[in-house]
């Protein structure tokens, strides 16, 4: 049974980091016209929940909630998190 490689705190508090800034400079980008504000990642073993806060929270939704949906996926893809592992959320900020 082969071990998984372990990280220390310290490089895993860098790797949140930079995943952090990664993923504010990337929503800042897509949802500019949206008054996009900030971003708010919260962790468990299973999942990712991403918090996106934008003044204009329906435009962010999209219609049916397609343009969230597309978020989430590009999120997973870019990122390389697991189908079905992130949460992407929008609340008014």
């Amino acid at each position: 049974m082969a071990n998984a490689p372990q990280i220390t705190k310290k490089k895993k508090a860098v790797l949140d980091g930079v995943f952090k800034a990664e993923l504010n400079n990337f929503l800042m980008k897509e949802l500019a016209e949206d008054g996009y504000s900030g971003v708010e990642v919260r962790r468990t073993p299973a999942r990712a929940e991403v918090i996106i806060m934008a003044t204009r929270t329906q435009s962010v939704l999209g219609e049916r909630g397609r343009r969230i949906k597309e978020l989430t996926s590009v999120v997973q893809k870019r990122f390389g998190f697991e189908e079905g592992s992130v949460e992407v959320w929008v609340i008014w900020s």
